[in-house]
This record gives C-alpha cells, sequence and structure tokens, in this order.
C-alpha cells in the first residue's frame, strides 16, 4: 500500500479518514501493518501490501480460486493479444489518451486485466475486489506506483465519496446478490461530471434454458479443484467439438451451444490454439462456479442509470450476450 492512498481511505463504518500504525515497510511502500479510525476506533489490517476491509471467506471465494490460477489468461501483455483492451475501450467508449491522468476506480478488479489497461493509458488506478483476487493483481503488478488495491465489498467501499472521474464495473453486477444495489452503491464515488461505465450478462426469455443454468445448482457446491479437473481434461476434447460443429450452415451455431464448454467465436486466428483451450477452461468454470448469476435487460441497465439521475447515457450489447452503459454524472 502506498502511504497516499490514506487521503483517499474512509473508515467504512464511520467515513471518516483512517490513521496508520504499526508497519513494515520495503521501499516506500507499506507491507504489513494496521489502519485504524480515531473517531469510532475500529482496525483493519494491512497484510501483503492490501488493506483488508472484509473476511477471507466470502461468497466471492470462488473467484479468489479462479484468478489465482487463471489472472495471466486474460492479461494481454502476457499473451501478445489485445482481447481485454478492445473490451475495455469498446464499453467505455473512449480512447487511451481520454484516461491520462484521472483518477479511476475500478470496483471488483478479479486478477486485474482491466487495471492494467487503464494503469497503461497513465490513469491512477484504485482497484477494489471482494475476493482474494487482488493478491494474484498484486503479484502480476509488483510495486506499480499508480496502482492501489483493496479488498473491499462494492457495498461498503473505504473510499471517499465523489473522488473520482471514471468509475467502472465489468463481470460483475450479474455475480451479486443484488445487481440493482450493487450498481446503486458505485453512484456516490463518481465525481460531478465524472463517468460511470457498467456491464452485465444480457437477460433473454430463453436463457434459463441454457445448459450452464442447469448444471450449476450442482456445480457450483462441487470441490472447486475436483470441479476444474474434469473441466481441464475434457476442454482439449470440447473445445474442437465445438469449432467442428459452428462450421455447419444454418445449425452450426445452435449445436454447438449443446456442447458443455464456452468458446468464443472471436478468438479464432487471434489465439493459438492453446491459449484458446485455455480461456475456455477459465470461462467454464467462471461460469459454473459463482455462488449467483442474476441476468439483466439492457433496459433495466438504462433505467438505473436514469433513476441515479445520471446523463448522456449510452448502453449497447456484446455479441447478444453482454449490456453494458455509460453516463456522466451532472454537476
Amino acid at each position: 500500500m502506498w502511504e497516499r492512498l490514506l487521503e483517499t481511505l474512509r473508515c467504512p463504518r464511520c467515513a471518516q479518514p483512517l490513521g496508520l500504525c504499526e508497519t513494515t515497510r520495503d521501499k516506500g511502500e507499506v507491507l504489513e501493518g494496521t489502519l485504524h479510525c480515531p473517531s469510532c476506533g475500529a482496525k483493519n489490517p494491512i497484510v501483503n501490501g492490501i488493506p483488508r476491509f472484509v473476511p477471507t471467506e466470502n461468497y466471492a471465494s470462488s473467484f479468489g480460486f479462479e484468478w489465482e490460477r487463471f489472472a495471466e489468461v486474460q492479461t494481454d501483455r502476457l499473451h501478445g493479444n489485445r482481447l481485454s483492451h478492445e473490451r475495455f475501450y469498446r464499453e467505455l467508449g473512449c480512447l487511451p489518451d481520454d484516461l491520462r491522468g484521472l483518477r479511476v476506480l475500478e470496483a471488483g478488479c478479479g486478477g486485474g486485466r482491466f487495471s492494467e489497461i487503464a494503469l497503461d493509458a497513465g490513469a491512477e488506478v484504485f482497484a477494489v475486489d471482494l475476493s482474494s483476487a487482488v493478491d494474484k493483481s498484486r503479484a502480476i503488478r509488483m510495486g506499480h506506483p499508480r496502482l492501489h488495491l483493496i479488498q473491499a465489498s462494492i457495498l461498503d467501499m473505504p473510499l471517499a465519496r465523489e473522488s473520482f472521474d471514471l468509475v467502472f464495473c465489468f463481470g460483475v453486477l450479474q455475480h451479486t446478490p443484488d445487481p440493482a444495489e450493487t450498481f446503486r452503491s458505485l453512484v456516490p464515488f463518481v465525481k460531478p461530471r465524472g463517468r460511470l461505465a457498467v456491464d452485465i450478462y444480457a437477460a433473454h426469455p430463453k436463457q434459463s434454458l441454457h445448459w450452464k443454468y442447469l448444471v450449476r445448482p450442482v456445480t457450483k457446491r462441487l470441490p472447486r479443484e475436483r470441479l476444474l479437473d474434469v473441466i481441464e481434461r475434457a476442454a482439449p476434447v470440447l473445445v474442437p467439438v465445438s469449432r467442428r460443429l459452428r462450421r455447419i450452415p444454418r445449425l452450426g451455431k445452435a449445436l454447438s451451444r449443446l456442447v458443455p464448454i464456452f468458446v468464443h467465436d472471436g478468438f479464432m486466428g487471434r489465439v493459438s490454439p492453446e491459449e484458446e483451450v485455455r480461456w475456455a477452461i477459465l470461462e467454464t468454470f467462471d461460469a459454473l462456479t459463482p455462488a449467483y448469476d442474476r441476468p439483466r435487460s439492457r433496459h433495466t441497465l438504462l433505467r438505473w442509470f436514469r433513476d441515479a439521475g445520471f446523463t448522456s447515457i449510452e448502453t449497447g450489447c456484446m455479441q447478444n450476450a453482454l449490456n453494458y452503459g455509460r453516463a456522466q454524472r451532472p454537476e
């Protein structure tokens, strides 16, 4: 933790500034210590350079397990592609130069693939996640001077309100107990004239019949290591099967959806066969393990922004599977 983070940290109980004590440091970074609130007396530890405001085990624990093993898969820099970069800027609706010098809050950072893109653009990034995925993000970007990692709940973020030029939350809302409440919890942290961008799985009438919803009541209760082992054994066989089915005229895409593996059309020719299998393992594990999976319609997303008083609202849908929205907070 960089000590200047104290300027933005606030006590999640009483919203007062926090103090720092009992520290162990290395090259100016606080590695271990305690954050204390002079007002209410609350204390929270700093462990492995990250302030912690939630218990280690929580409903997002499966994501901590997931990103410990797969964070590198989605990190563009490590594979020489721009898959995460393209999704990030498509959903934001801006260019890298637009982020330079901004204070950016990522709510639900996971393994940090989008954090890195914002850092590369020159932003100062405050990245919050409920799970232990923050540790993996730190390991990949060790000592980055503009990255502030925090383990905390999006519903109770220990940060000063109206502090950020941009708040974004990608790949998270559908995996929370109440997506609407989670969306509302983001709003106070956006500066006047700042921007908020989110996405959420797209809701369709037939979505409840997708094979992942039929098996997930069982798979989310299985030991994670066992489920991952099954997927890792099946993926090298099922990914080529899915690809061959997709070549069948007219019916191919529909038939491929019956194969219990997630394969992206947009990856063909852009990643190696080995990387495509690794992506498929990640996406399938991600679909079968979350405690919550709550899609919402594009109309619902638009209503959330309107109810929160935002202007210049734009919404869209990616590959008929992911709704996204972005808007500006008025003065």
